[in-house]
Protein backbone atom coordinates (compact mmCIF):
# COMPACT_ATOMS: atom_id res chain seq x y z
CA UNK A 1 0.00 0.00 0.00
CA UNK A 2 1.31 3.42 -0.90
CA UNK A 3 2.03 5.88 1.91
CA UNK A 4 1.60 9.62 2.33
CA UNK A 5 5.05 10.05 3.88
CA UNK A 6 8.06 7.75 3.83
CA UNK A 7 10.87 8.48 6.29
CA UNK A 8 14.32 7.24 5.34
CA UNK A 9 17.13 6.55 7.82
CA UNK A 10 20.80 5.69 7.32
CA UNK A 11 23.16 3.37 9.17
CA UNK A 12 25.21 6.31 10.36
CA UNK A 13 25.05 6.32 14.16
CA UNK A 14 24.15 9.54 15.91
CA UNK A 15 20.51 8.61 16.26
CA UNK A 16 19.38 8.67 12.62
CA UNK A 17 17.16 5.64 13.10
CA UNK A 18 15.78 7.06 16.34
CA UNK A 19 15.13 10.36 14.56
CA UNK A 20 13.15 8.48 11.91
CA UNK A 21 10.91 6.85 14.49
CA UNK A 22 10.61 10.09 16.45
CA UNK A 23 9.24 11.83 13.38
CA UNK A 24 6.91 8.91 12.76
CA UNK A 25 5.74 9.13 16.37
CA UNK A 26 4.99 12.84 15.87
CA UNK A 27 2.95 12.14 12.74
CA UNK A 28 1.00 9.31 14.36
CA UNK A 29 0.25 11.44 17.42
CA UNK A 30 -0.65 14.75 15.81
CA UNK A 31 -1.78 13.80 12.27
CA UNK A 32 -3.04 10.22 12.73
CA UNK A 33 -4.85 10.20 9.40
CA UNK A 34 -1.55 10.27 7.50
CA UNK A 35 -0.12 6.94 6.34
CA UNK A 36 3.53 6.74 7.37
CA UNK A 37 6.17 4.33 6.06
CA UNK A 38 9.76 3.70 7.12
CA UNK A 39 12.83 2.80 5.09
CA UNK A 40 15.98 1.66 6.90
CA UNK A 41 19.16 1.65 4.83
CA UNK A 42 21.34 -1.45 4.88
CA UNK A 43 24.42 0.33 3.51
CA UNK A 44 27.07 0.19 6.24
CA UNK A 45 29.72 2.35 4.56
CA UNK A 46 28.72 5.57 6.34
CA UNK A 47 28.90 4.06 9.80
CA UNK A 48 32.27 2.42 9.06
CA UNK A 49 33.65 5.74 7.79
CA UNK A 50 32.38 7.54 10.90
CA UNK A 51 34.12 5.11 13.22
CA UNK A 52 37.46 5.58 11.49
CA UNK A 53 37.23 9.36 11.24
CA UNK A 54 35.85 9.90 14.75
CA UNK A 55 38.57 7.69 16.27
CA UNK A 56 41.65 8.76 14.30
CA UNK A 57 40.98 11.96 12.37
CA UNK A 58 38.95 14.21 14.64
CA UNK A 59 40.64 17.46 13.67
CA UNK A 60 40.39 16.53 10.01
CA UNK A 61 36.67 15.95 10.35
CA UNK A 62 36.16 19.32 12.03
CA UNK A 63 38.12 20.90 9.18
CA UNK A 64 35.88 19.07 6.72
CA UNK A 65 32.87 20.60 8.43
CA UNK A 66 34.32 24.08 8.03
CA UNK A 67 35.07 23.46 4.34
CA UNK A 68 31.46 22.45 3.68
CA UNK A 69 30.47 26.10 3.99
CA UNK A 70 32.08 26.57 0.56
CA UNK A 71 29.87 25.54 -2.39
CA UNK A 72 32.83 24.34 -4.47
CA UNK A 73 34.22 22.08 -1.74
CA UNK A 74 30.78 20.72 -1.03
CA UNK A 75 30.30 19.81 -4.68
CA UNK A 76 33.72 18.16 -4.78
CA UNK A 77 32.87 16.14 -1.68
CA UNK A 78 29.70 14.67 -3.17
CA UNK A 79 31.60 13.78 -6.35
CA UNK A 80 34.36 12.07 -4.34
CA UNK A 81 31.87 9.93 -2.39
CA UNK A 82 29.92 8.78 -5.46
CA UNK A 83 30.50 5.08 -4.76
CA UNK A 84 28.80 5.34 -1.39
CA UNK A 85 26.00 7.46 -2.84
CA UNK A 86 25.55 4.96 -5.69
CA UNK A 87 24.82 2.24 -3.13
CA UNK A 88 22.30 4.44 -1.38
CA UNK A 89 20.69 5.38 -4.68
CA UNK A 90 20.39 1.72 -5.71
CA UNK A 91 18.42 0.75 -2.62
CA UNK A 92 16.23 3.87 -2.82
CA UNK A 93 15.38 3.54 -6.51
CA UNK A 94 12.03 1.84 -6.00
CA UNK A 95 10.89 4.50 -3.52
CA UNK A 96 11.17 7.19 -6.20
CA UNK A 97 10.67 5.22 -9.42
CA UNK A 98 7.44 3.71 -8.13
CA UNK A 99 6.46 6.94 -6.31
CA UNK A 100 5.66 5.06 -3.12
CA UNK A 101 4.80 8.34 -1.39
CA UNK A 102 4.36 11.97 -2.49
CA UNK A 103 6.65 13.11 0.35
CA UNK A 104 9.95 11.46 1.29
CA UNK A 105 11.87 12.65 4.37
CA UNK A 106 15.61 11.89 4.55
CA UNK A 107 17.53 11.90 7.84
CA UNK A 108 21.02 11.86 6.28
CA UNK A 109 22.53 14.21 3.69
CA UNK A 110 23.97 11.43 1.51
CA UNK A 111 20.56 9.87 1.20
CA UNK A 112 19.11 13.30 0.47
CA UNK A 113 21.62 13.69 -2.36
CA UNK A 114 20.78 10.22 -3.72
CA UNK A 115 17.06 11.04 -3.61
CA UNK A 116 17.62 14.27 -5.52
CA UNK A 117 19.52 12.31 -8.18
CA UNK A 118 16.63 9.86 -8.48
CA UNK A 119 14.08 12.64 -8.63
CA UNK A 120 15.89 14.15 -11.62
CA UNK A 121 16.50 10.75 -13.25
CA UNK A 122 12.83 9.71 -13.13
CA UNK A 123 11.28 13.15 -13.37
CA UNK A 124 9.29 12.18 -10.30
CA UNK A 125 6.69 14.46 -8.78
CA UNK A 126 7.93 13.74 -5.27
CA UNK A 127 8.74 16.22 -2.52
CA UNK A 128 12.16 15.57 -0.93
CA UNK A 129 12.47 16.88 2.64
CA UNK A 130 15.87 17.09 4.34
CA UNK A 131 15.69 16.38 8.07
CA UNK A 132 18.73 17.40 10.15
CA UNK A 133 18.50 15.31 13.35
CA UNK A 134 21.28 17.16 15.19
CA UNK A 135 21.49 20.82 16.18
CA UNK A 136 23.98 20.93 13.33
CA UNK A 137 24.46 24.06 11.21
CA UNK A 138 26.59 22.72 8.36
CA UNK A 139 25.44 23.37 4.80
CA UNK A 140 26.36 19.78 3.90
CA UNK A 141 22.92 18.71 5.11
CA UNK A 142 21.14 20.55 2.32
CA UNK A 143 22.86 19.35 -0.87
CA UNK A 144 22.08 20.55 -4.38
CA UNK A 145 22.05 18.33 -7.46
CA UNK A 146 22.07 20.07 -10.84
CA UNK A 147 20.64 23.12 -9.12
CA UNK A 148 17.87 21.13 -7.44
CA UNK A 149 17.56 21.62 -3.66
CA UNK A 150 15.41 19.70 -1.20
CA UNK A 151 11.82 20.95 -1.35
CA UNK A 152 11.78 21.62 2.39
CA UNK A 153 14.01 21.38 5.47
CA UNK A 154 13.29 20.24 9.03
CA UNK A 155 16.11 21.10 11.44
CA UNK A 156 16.68 21.30 15.18
CA UNK A 157 18.42 24.69 15.01
CA UNK A 158 16.32 27.80 14.25
CA UNK A 159 19.46 29.80 13.42
CA UNK A 160 20.33 27.16 10.82
CA UNK A 161 16.91 27.52 9.20
CA UNK A 162 17.42 31.29 9.07
CA UNK A 163 20.81 30.68 7.45
CA UNK A 164 19.20 28.50 4.78
CA UNK A 165 16.54 31.12 4.07
CA UNK A 166 19.26 33.72 3.54
CA UNK A 167 21.48 31.55 1.37
CA UNK A 168 18.93 29.63 -0.70
CA UNK A 169 15.87 31.89 -0.47
CA UNK A 170 13.74 29.20 1.12
CA UNK A 171 10.29 30.52 1.96
CA UNK A 172 9.11 30.37 5.59
CA UNK A 173 6.63 27.64 4.64
CA UNK A 174 9.54 25.50 3.39
CA UNK A 175 11.34 25.28 6.73
CA UNK A 176 10.32 24.24 10.23
CA UNK A 177 12.13 23.62 13.52
CA UNK A 178 12.22 19.98 14.61
CA UNK A 179 10.80 18.70 17.87
CA UNK A 180 11.94 15.38 19.20
CA UNK A 181 9.27 12.97 20.47
CA UNK A 182 10.71 9.75 21.97
CA UNK A 183 9.03 6.42 21.36
CA UNK A 184 6.16 5.35 23.62
CA UNK A 185 8.17 3.06 25.96
CA UNK A 186 10.19 6.04 27.18
CA UNK A 187 7.05 8.01 28.05
CA UNK A 188 5.52 4.99 29.76
CA UNK A 189 8.66 4.36 31.82
CA UNK A 190 8.35 7.76 33.49
CA UNK A 191 5.16 6.54 35.19
CA UNK A 192 7.38 4.23 37.26
CA UNK A 193 9.56 5.36 40.11
CA UNK A 194 13.29 4.83 39.63
CA UNK A 195 13.11 2.02 42.19
CA UNK A 196 10.23 0.35 40.36
CA UNK A 197 12.10 0.64 37.06
CA UNK A 198 15.13 -1.10 38.59
CA UNK A 199 12.90 -3.84 39.96
CA UNK A 200 11.34 -4.29 36.52
CA UNK A 201 14.80 -4.34 34.97
CA UNK A 202 15.79 -7.17 37.33
CA UNK A 203 13.15 -9.35 35.65
CA UNK A 204 14.63 -8.92 32.18
CA UNK A 205 16.64 -11.73 30.58
CA UNK A 206 19.93 -9.83 30.69
CA UNK A 207 23.39 -10.84 31.99
CA UNK A 208 23.71 -10.57 35.79
CA UNK A 209 20.90 -7.99 35.96
CA UNK A 210 19.08 -9.99 38.64
CA UNK A 211 21.71 -8.71 41.09
CA UNK A 212 20.80 -5.07 40.39
CA UNK A 213 19.50 -3.42 43.56
CA UNK A 214 16.34 -1.29 43.36
CA UNK A 215 17.64 0.85 46.21
CA UNK A 216 21.25 1.74 45.34
CA UNK A 217 22.33 5.06 43.84
CA UNK A 218 22.54 4.24 40.13
CA UNK A 219 24.88 5.66 37.49
CA UNK A 220 23.99 4.85 33.88
CA UNK A 221 26.59 5.14 31.12
CA UNK A 222 25.60 5.31 27.47
CA UNK A 223 26.20 7.33 24.31
CA UNK A 224 26.34 4.90 21.40
CA UNK A 225 27.56 1.31 21.28
CA UNK A 226 30.92 2.11 19.72
CA UNK A 227 31.67 5.21 21.80
CA UNK A 228 30.69 3.93 25.24
CA UNK A 229 33.99 2.04 25.28
CA UNK A 230 35.72 5.42 25.62
CA UNK A 231 34.23 5.64 29.13
CA UNK A 232 36.12 2.54 30.27
CA UNK A 233 39.21 4.38 31.68
CA UNK A 234 36.98 6.55 33.87
CA UNK A 235 34.95 3.64 35.23
CA UNK A 236 38.09 1.54 35.67
CA UNK A 237 39.55 4.21 37.91
CA UNK A 238 36.24 4.59 39.73
CA UNK A 239 36.12 0.82 40.36
CA UNK A 240 39.70 0.60 41.58
CA UNK A 241 39.35 3.36 44.15
CA UNK A 242 37.27 3.58 47.32
CA UNK A 243 36.25 7.24 47.06
CA UNK A 244 33.04 6.26 45.24
CA UNK A 245 30.49 4.69 47.62
CA UNK A 246 30.26 1.26 46.00
CA UNK A 247 28.49 -0.21 49.03
CA UNK A 248 25.40 1.87 48.30
CA UNK A 249 25.88 2.54 44.58
CA UNK A 250 25.95 0.73 41.25
CA UNK A 251 26.76 1.42 37.59
CA UNK A 252 24.85 0.20 34.53
CA UNK A 253 26.80 0.34 31.25
CA UNK A 254 24.82 0.17 27.99
CA UNK A 255 27.20 -1.54 25.54
CA UNK A 256 24.79 -2.31 22.69
CA UNK A 257 26.33 -4.46 19.95
CA UNK A 258 29.88 -3.59 21.02
CA UNK A 259 31.05 -7.00 22.23
CA UNK A 260 34.51 -5.73 23.15
CA UNK A 261 33.05 -3.04 25.41
CA UNK A 262 30.70 -5.59 26.97
CA UNK A 263 33.57 -7.95 27.75
CA UNK A 264 35.80 -5.18 29.13
CA UNK A 265 33.17 -3.85 31.52
CA UNK A 266 32.08 -7.37 32.51
CA UNK A 267 35.69 -8.31 33.26
CA UNK A 268 36.10 -5.10 35.28
CA UNK A 269 33.07 -6.05 37.39
CA UNK A 270 34.37 -9.57 37.96
CA UNK A 271 37.93 -8.46 38.76
CA UNK A 272 37.01 -5.69 41.20
CA UNK A 273 33.80 -7.14 42.66
CA UNK A 274 32.06 -3.81 42.16
CA UNK A 275 28.36 -3.40 41.35
CA UNK A 276 28.93 -2.86 37.63
CA UNK A 277 26.40 -4.26 35.16
CA UNK A 278 27.41 -4.39 31.49
CA UNK A 279 24.40 -4.79 29.21
CA UNK A 280 24.32 -5.95 25.56
CA UNK A 281 21.88 -4.72 22.92
CA UNK A 282 18.59 -3.55 24.46
CA UNK A 283 15.16 -3.18 22.90
CA UNK A 284 13.34 0.16 23.44
CA UNK A 285 11.38 -1.16 26.43
CA UNK A 286 14.56 -2.31 28.17
CA UNK A 287 16.44 0.88 27.32
CA UNK A 288 13.58 2.94 28.74
CA UNK A 289 13.79 1.01 32.01
CA UNK A 290 17.56 1.54 32.17
CA UNK A 291 17.19 5.29 31.63
CA UNK A 292 14.38 5.53 34.18
CA UNK A 293 16.62 3.68 36.66
CA UNK A 294 19.28 6.38 36.51
CA UNK A 295 20.04 8.74 39.38
CA UNK A 296 22.58 10.29 37.03
CA UNK A 297 23.82 9.56 33.50
CA UNK A 298 27.27 9.75 31.91
CA UNK A 299 27.46 10.13 28.12
CA UNK A 300 30.24 9.27 25.68
CA UNK A 301 28.61 11.34 22.95
CA UNK A 302 25.65 13.66 22.57
CA UNK A 303 22.86 13.50 19.99
CA UNK A 304 19.24 14.71 20.28
CA UNK A 305 17.99 11.12 19.98
CA UNK A 306 19.61 10.06 23.25
CA UNK A 307 19.16 13.46 24.90
CA UNK A 308 15.39 13.52 24.51
CA UNK A 309 15.03 9.90 25.61
CA UNK A 310 16.95 10.84 28.76
CA UNK A 311 14.79 13.92 29.26
CA UNK A 312 11.65 11.84 28.75
CA UNK A 313 12.67 9.44 31.52
CA UNK A 314 14.09 12.08 33.92
CA UNK A 315 17.47 10.32 33.73
CA UNK A 316 19.57 13.27 34.85
CA UNK A 317 21.55 15.06 35.93
CA UNK A 318 23.50 14.34 32.74
CA UNK A 319 27.27 14.58 32.43
CA UNK A 320 28.93 14.51 29.02
CA UNK A 321 32.47 13.14 29.22
CA UNK A 322 33.40 13.37 25.52
CA UNK A 323 31.97 14.35 22.15
CA UNK A 324 32.61 13.25 18.59
CA UNK A 325 33.77 15.76 15.98
CA UNK A 326 31.39 17.39 13.54
CA UNK A 327 27.77 17.81 14.64
CA UNK A 328 28.26 17.06 18.31
CA UNK A 329 29.96 20.40 19.01
CA UNK A 330 26.66 22.04 17.97
CA UNK A 331 24.70 19.63 20.17
CA UNK A 332 26.95 20.35 23.13
CA UNK A 333 26.58 24.09 22.71
CA UNK A 334 22.79 23.85 22.75
CA UNK A 335 22.48 21.55 25.76
CA UNK A 336 24.92 23.66 27.74
CA UNK A 337 23.06 26.86 26.90
CA UNK A 338 19.80 25.25 28.03
CA UNK A 339 21.48 23.80 31.16
CA UNK A 340 20.28 20.32 30.20
CA UNK A 341 23.69 18.71 30.73
CA UNK A 342 27.15 19.50 32.12
CA UNK A 343 30.37 18.91 30.19
CA UNK A 344 33.03 17.02 32.15
CA UNK A 345 35.83 16.21 29.66
CA UNK A 346 38.46 15.91 32.42
CA UNK A 347 38.31 12.53 34.08
CA UNK A 348 39.20 13.87 37.53
CA UNK A 349 36.29 16.33 37.43
CA UNK A 350 33.82 13.68 36.28
CA UNK A 351 34.91 11.20 38.95
CA UNK A 352 34.86 13.85 41.66
CA UNK A 353 31.27 14.70 40.75
CA UNK A 354 30.14 11.06 40.75
CA UNK A 355 31.92 10.40 44.04
CA UNK A 356 30.26 13.42 45.66
CA UNK A 357 26.77 12.41 44.49
CA UNK A 358 27.28 8.82 45.66
CA UNK A 359 28.14 9.95 49.20
CA UNK A 360 25.68 12.84 49.59
CA UNK A 361 22.12 11.57 48.99
CA UNK A 362 20.45 14.91 49.73
CA UNK A 363 22.67 16.69 47.21
CA UNK A 364 21.94 13.97 44.65
CA UNK A 365 18.21 14.33 45.25
CA UNK A 366 18.40 18.12 44.87
CA UNK A 367 20.36 17.77 41.61
CA UNK A 368 17.77 15.29 40.34
CA UNK A 369 14.85 17.56 41.24
CA UNK A 370 16.47 20.53 39.49
CA UNK A 371 17.10 18.44 36.39
CA UNK A 372 13.53 17.14 36.31
CA UNK A 373 12.14 20.68 36.28
CA UNK A 374 14.34 21.63 33.30
CA UNK A 375 13.53 18.34 31.56
CA UNK A 376 9.80 18.97 31.90
CA UNK A 377 10.09 22.44 30.35
CA UNK A 378 12.10 21.09 27.42
CA UNK A 379 9.73 18.15 26.89
CA UNK A 380 6.78 20.50 26.54
CA UNK A 381 8.67 22.79 24.16
CA UNK A 382 9.85 19.85 22.03
CA UNK A 383 6.32 18.43 21.89
CA UNK A 384 4.98 21.76 20.62
CA UNK A 385 7.65 21.81 17.90
CA UNK A 386 6.87 18.19 16.99
CA UNK A 387 3.21 19.10 16.52
CA UNK A 388 4.25 21.97 14.25
CA UNK A 389 6.40 19.57 12.17
CA UNK A 390 3.51 17.13 11.74
CA UNK A 391 1.20 19.92 10.62
CA UNK A 392 3.95 21.25 8.33
CA UNK A 393 4.19 17.92 6.49
CA UNK A 394 0.41 17.63 6.39
CA UNK A 395 0.22 21.04 4.69
CA UNK A 396 2.86 19.93 2.18
CA UNK A 397 0.63 17.01 1.26
CA UNK A 398 -2.45 19.22 0.99
CA UNK A 399 -0.56 21.57 -1.34
CA UNK A 400 0.81 18.62 -3.31
CA UNK A 401 -2.63 17.07 -3.88
CA UNK A 402 -4.17 20.48 -4.66
CA UNK A 403 -1.65 21.06 -7.43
Amino acid sequence: MKKDVIIVSALAGGGHKSAMYSLGESLQRFTPELRVGYFESRVEDIEHAHRIVYSKFQRLYDSFYNLMECDAFRGTYFCSTHRMIDKLRAELTSVIAEQMAPVVVSTHFMQTYALLQLKVQYGADVKIVAYVPDFDESLVHVPAYHGLLPDAVIAQSPSYLAKLRRKYAYLPQQTVQAGYVPRTPFSEARRLSAQAARAALQEQQLPSISHLSPHRFTVVATGGAYWVEHLYPAFKQLAEEDTFDWNNSQAVIVCGNNRRAFEKFSHLAARTGRNIFALPFLNPEQMALVFRSADTTVLSGIAPATLYELLETDAGPIFIHRINPGPEKFNLRVVQAAALADYRPKRAELLSTLEFLSRHPKAAQAAKADFCQRAQRERLAAQARAKAVAEFLEQMLVARYAS
